[in-house]
């Protein structure tokens, strides 16, 4: 329960106590997000027995591991004031029908929108001589500045705010960022009264306002996050669409009372390419569910291929609640494999895709490309399939590489996994880290301690040898539950043993956050 608890607040810079050896290259900042408040006492006037009204103390309480807040605003009726029902993943704000059909307030105060799904040190708005900057971005379309040195909030900015063409309401919080091109690339989900559109957009340092790469036309979802390499954007649209043709998007409390997971229909991969700024190709596949994407490659015979941490299911969202967590009342997590997809032939592909008419609008719908507009005669198409293996033999979560290696073909994963003993108890979530072998399909490092939880691993590569793989660091933030205390662990990224410890002065709550690092130079 403890590591579930509200994070305390630290406003001046306090000297931590380090055990063991920190490597002599390790220099930087290492920023990561994750729960903030998730219990919110407020005071108001309760009738007593004499008919009077007296003041009380009340606690509004979160409803999801991912939902904890840094600023709330309690209503009269005792619900929280939210900008964007993406804002919260699975917790009743208590908003009134009016609030809902009108919307809330836009506001410029950064402190009141919670950015707390990744943070991100690479921005192309960021320029070097500048004041350093951290960005933090949520589903909401919304990204928030952080200042490098004491975190405070300056700005709070959606993307159509950069420009109009990026419109829409729901982004993936997990931009990529290429190191060749300079160019950050997301996207923005627009649901509107004939459809949904896929915005995908490219900002550069040169280009801060931006350009849009394409459209896709498919249905409102959950999109976590998506894949990119050197030629190509994909999405993957897993079957967990929304309600009312994403209508409910405009109207429920959050994410989840948004969406509702169809196993009868496919998981659909649209394909971008960055060349001539299309969509190319479509691909199917059987139906699941993943937040996490981790790596995404071709190969010399036009193939694509995009591993990912997939469920076959939507249960583990609403298993992360927060009663479930705080009280153990999970019995077992659902367990994620890592499924490794192979798109085939992408320029056989793109050339059958070409030749379906552009005279009207097109939309993916199941195992056929059809016209949007039923009074346009036009033949189907069949998607080609996306098989694919399984890649691991274990489970895992968040999972990280190593950065120099996004986009094209490696064999390291890291991530949070289970120890033999989690795996046979029940109730037990991710506490151990691991490093698995994707080559092998093998675990082939572990770290673990008794009663202690890490958060997400962030691989930080060592200065000097850009071809071998796992030459760096993780670092973790851990808590232990026993003593109900945190610390940072640096692990040599080769065999995950421990080179150090840093004892943290207060409790970091557990986190399904992200992390990023920035390297002093």
């Amino acid at each position: 329960t403890k590591g579930f608890s509200n994070a305390k607040e630290t406003l001046t810079p306090v000297e931590l106590k380090v055990s063991g050896e920190l490597p002599s290259w390790l220099s930087g900042e290492l920023y990561t997000v994750g729960p903030g408040i998730y219990d919110i006492k407020y005071n108001r006037m309760i009738e007593n027995e004499e008919g009077g009204y007296e003041s009380a103390t009340e606690t509004f309480s979160m409803g999801h591991w991912f939902d904890g807040k840094y600023e709330t605003k309690i209503r009269d009726h005792h619900g929280i004031v939210t900008r964007h029902p993406f804002t919260l993943f699975k917790t009743h704000a208590n908003q009134t029908p009016l609030a809902k059909l009108f919307g809330q307030k836009r506001t410029d105060k950064p402190e009141m929108e919670p950015c707390s799904v990744n943070i991100s040190t690479k921005f192309p708005f960021y320029k070097s001589g500048e004041k350093p900057k951290v960005f933090c971005q949520n589903h909401a379309s919304q990204v928030v500045e952080l200042d490098a040195y004491d975190l405070a909030p300056s700005r709070v900015y959606s993307w159509n705010d950069i420009n109009p063409l990026f419109r829409g309401d729901h982004a993936s919080p997990h931009p990529h960022y290429d190191e060749n091109t300079g160019e950050l690339i997301n996207f923005n989900m627009e649901v509107y009264a004939l459809g949904t559109k896929y915005n995908f957009f490219s900002i550069t340092e040169n280009n801060p306002n931006g350009e849009l790469i394409a459209s896709i036309s498919a249905k409102a979802s959950y999109v976590h996050s998506f894949a990119v390499t050197q030629r190509f954007i994909i999405l993957v649209v897993f079957p967990f669409h929304g309600k009312n043709a994403g209508i409910n998007f405009k109207w429920s409390d959050n994410i989840l009372d948004s969406l509702t997971y169809r196993p009868e229909e496919h998981t659909l991969f649209y394909v971008i390419s960055r060349s001539i700024k299309q969509h190319v190709a479509t691909y199917k596949s059987d139906p699941c569910f993943a937040f996490h994407h981790i790596n995404a490659f071709e190969d010399d015979d036009d193939n694509l291929y995009l591993d990912i941490v997939c469920y076959d299911n939507t249960e583990i969202c609403y298993d992360l609640s927060l009663e479930n967590l705080r009280h153990g009342l999970v019995v077992e997590l659902p367990l994620a494999e890592v499924r490794r997809f192979v798109l085939q032939n992408i320029q056989i592909e793109s050339e059958k895709f070409s030749k379906i008419p552009q005279a009207t609008q097109l939309e993916t719908l199941q195992n056929t490309v059809v016209s949007l507009f039923k009074n346009v005669q036009s033949a189907t198409h069949p998607l080609p399939a996306a098989n694919y293996v399984r890649c691991l033999d274990s489970t895992l979560e968040l999972p990280r590489i190593n950065p120099k290696f996004h986009g094209q073909k490696y064999r390291y994963v890291y991530g949070i996994g289970l120890s033999a003993r989690a795996a046979t108890q029940d109730g037990q979530i991710w506490d151990s880290l691991i490093k698995c072998d994707l080559d092998t399909k093998e675990v082939i490092a572990m770290w673990g301690a008794e009663d202690c939880y890490p958060s997400e691993p962030v691989f930080v590569p060592a200065p000097g040898n850009d071809n071998d793989e796992d030459y760096g660091v993780l670092l973790s933030v851990i808590f232990e539950g026993q003593k109900v205390e945190s610390y940072l662990v640096v692990l040599d990224a080769k065999t995950l043993l421990e080179l150090a410890r840093v004892d943290l002065p207060q409790v970091v709550p557990l986190s399904f956050g992200h992390g990023s690092f920035r390297q002093n130079i």
